[in-house]
């Protein structure tokens, strides 16, 4: 089953998807993406603004990459039951009328799949950093 995620573009028009999370009083929220199993590098990282909001890093999108939701009750961990996921590989783009969305098929991911450094970033309370969700 495909569905349509609403994606942002950079100035030259290239897909691109807001990255970022971090823990608020009992709760934790993160969104990453994946491009053959690891993070992929930064277009830009905010610096200013709203704490753990999910819009830390700007990261370039392709077909193929695998776009994550984690979120749950802390701490963020792999082996915390109360972790839920969500897994979406990108499969296309089209444009609507409300610009450029990115066309995802559902998958099941492993929890460890998911880099240490993103449960690190999650689990911070009111992170601000959104080098936890990127690769350097």
């Amino acid at each position: 089953m495909s569905e349509k995620l609403d994606i942002t573009t950079t100035r030259r028009g290239y897909p691109a998807l807001w990255v970022g999370g971090g823990a608020t009083t009992s709760r934790f929220s993160a969104r990453i993406v994946l491009r053959a199993g690891k993070l992929p590098p930064p277009l830009f990282i905010r610096t200013r603004g709203h704490r753990c909001n999910g819009d830390q890093a700007l990261v370039a999108i392709k077909v193929g990459d695998v776009i994550i939701d984690i979120a749950g009750k802390l701490p963020a961990a792999p082996d915390n039951p109360d972790v839920s996921v969500l897994a979406r590989q990108v499969i296309g783009f089209e444009t609507d009328d409300q610009g450029l969305v990115a066309i995802c098929e559902l998958i099941d991911i492993d929890l460890d799949s998911i880099p240490a450094s993103v449960w690190q970033g999650a689990g911070i309370y009111h992170n601000r950093d959104g080098r936890y969700f990127v690769s350097e």
